[in-house]
């Protein structure tokens, strides 16, 4: 029999709570500030508190990776447990500082095997990941199957995203500032897309329900229908919208896992609200 072994994701991956209690996975807090006040994503801040206190017009949003102590105290937490290994599941090092963080508090810790993989994604990438890892891990596959899975899986689960603006994405430095210009100018919402871990647009749509629709079609030219996938629905603040591009995925295609989750804070700070978008991966991809 395998040896029991922990999975954590970092505060910027997108799982429903019962999800999350499924597959026991643990979390790491990332920081979010607004204005002049810092706080915990998921601790001292929940997504309907957020997008409250972002509401009012020129309210600035920043994100920040957790210290190493904050690292720390998560992995002792679980050894202290009697869970010696731990696969952490962390943002693309492009997008955040949160993999060295995570990888310079692994090897201050050699009582534990601590495996820290760089998904080449965030949000639902990061998630699909977890819960492939968490699916081996329940079927009495090994720690370093684990890790062997998540690497790669790394950089292949792919996500595409309707954005209201591209002006957060501006501010966060994710996208030029000459695209989120030409965005706002023309009143345009941005398809994005996560690359191997670089967030770019892939194309830009006058209206939200054509910047969608037109978003599907990006996705069927990637998956033909039917496809037996692994998918998650993620959005910034817009569940009606959000169950919308649900229904019609797990229509489209076979669904062999599916959920949707609130992005939460660290991702809506960078994006802002009102974004929509669709991670997935093909069956061969996550086994």
């Amino acid at each position: 029999m395998s040896r029991p072994f922990a999975i954590v994701v970092d505060g910027t991956a997108s799982l429903p709570p019962d999800v999350q209690k499924e597959f026991d996975i643990r979390l790491m807090p990332l920081h979010v500030d607004i204005g002049k006040e810092t706080f915990t994503a998921n601790v001292d801040l929940t997504a309907e508190e957020f997008y409250r206190k972002i509401a009012a017009p020129g309210v600035l949003t920043g994100t920040s990776q957790p210290s190493m102590g904050e690292c720390r105290d998560v992995y002792d937490a679980i050894v202290r447990d009697g869970t010696t290994d731990l696969l952490v599941l962390t943002i693309a090092t492009e997008l955040s500082g949160t993999y060295s963080v995570a990888s310079t508090t692994a090897q201050a810790m050699p009582s534990a095997r601590i495996e820290v993989v760089d998904t080449r994604s965030l949000a639902g990438g990061i998630s699909l990941i977890a819960t492939a890892g968490g699916r081996l891990r329940r079927s009495g596959g090994s720690f370093d199957d684990a890790v062997a899975l998540a690497k790669r899986m790394a950089g292949k689960v792919q996500l595409f995203a309707v954005a209201d603006t591209l002006e957060y994405l501006k501010r966060s430095g994710r996208v030029s500032g000459a695209a989120a210009l030409f965005g706002s100018m023309l009143h345009v919402k941005p398809i994005l897309e996560v690359s191997n871990g670089v967030v770019h647009p892939v194309d830009k749509v006058r209206t939200r329900d054509k910047a969608v629709a037109r978003m599907k079609e990006l996705m069927n030219k990637r998956v033909a229908p039917g496809s037996r996938i692994f998918a998650c629905t993620v959005h910034t603040n817009e569940p009606v919208r959000a169950a919308e591009i649900a229904t019609w995925v797990q229509e489209r295609f076979h669904c062999l896992e599916h959920f949707t989750a609130e992005a939460g804070p660290v991702i809506g700070a960078r994006t802002g609200p009102g974004v929509v978008g669709v991670s997935w991966c093909r069956e061969e991809d996550a086994r």
